[in-house]
């Protein structure tokens, strides 16, 4: 067995072992220092890190609010324009339209009737024209009335008035017409029972004959 004797005085043996447990301290300190600072150093990069994708994702948040914001306002105005559209398709009525009941009534064959007066008052709420003119047979007046109720969107075409005047000994009628078409605002009323013969359809118009 080997032992080491030191031959220094007991004085300076206590400090050069002082000296050496103080530089092992000081080394595991700066090892210390050391993790604290690698610590400090990545937790400094990782928060520019995050601070730089915080700043990435505010700005990219702005921009979309910036979106949803202009978005909105197309959205209002879309909406605005749905509720007029809207509007619009509540007010708008049912064709057939003034022109194209004009056109069709014109294009209806009426040998031996004239027409003298077409009357349409109120057409977009009733959709009701009256009609007058002269007629040289009855049969030429009921094959009118016929062709009449043929037109496209007629709901009916009602004689109202017939009446024939002898002058001369030359006959001359002269007949009154309601024709109803489908659409308008108002309700279309049906003849009720007891009234005049008169509204209740051709057949049952009376048919007076005047002698002068």
């Amino acid at each position: 067995m080997k032992y080491r004797v030191s031959l220094l005085p007991e004085k300076n043996r206590k400090r050069i072992i002082g000296k050496k447990k103080a530089e092992k301290g000081r080394s595991v300190v700066n090892v210390v220092i050391l993790v604290l600072l690698a610590i400090v150093l990545i937790t400094l990069i990782c928060k520019v890190i995050a601070d730089s994708q915080l700043a990435k994702v505010q700005a990219q948040n702005t921009e979309y609010e910036q979106r949803v914001s202009a978005l909105q306002k197309y959205r209002d105005i879309n909406n605005d324009l749905q509720t007029k559209l809207t509007l619009i398709e509540n007010i708008q009525i049912d064709e057939p339209s003034l022109c194209n009941f004009i056109a069709s009534l014109s294009n209806v064959e009426r040998a031996g009737v004239s027409i003298t007066n077409i009357e349409m008052l109120d057409w977009k709420t009733s959709r009701v024209c009256n009609l007058t003119g002269t007629a040289d047979s009855r049969e030429a007046f009921t094959v009118y009335l016929d062709e009449l109720e043929k037109i496209d969107g007629v709901s009916s075409a009602v004689c109202t008035s017939y009446i024939v005047e002898v002058v001369e000994e030359n006959p001359i009628a002269t007949f009154a017409i309601t024709i109803t078409c489908d659409g308008g605002a108002a309700p279309i009323t049906t003849a009720a029972p007891g009234t005049t013969a008169a509204a209740a359809g051709t057949t049952s118009a009376e048919e007076t004959v005047i002698v002068e």
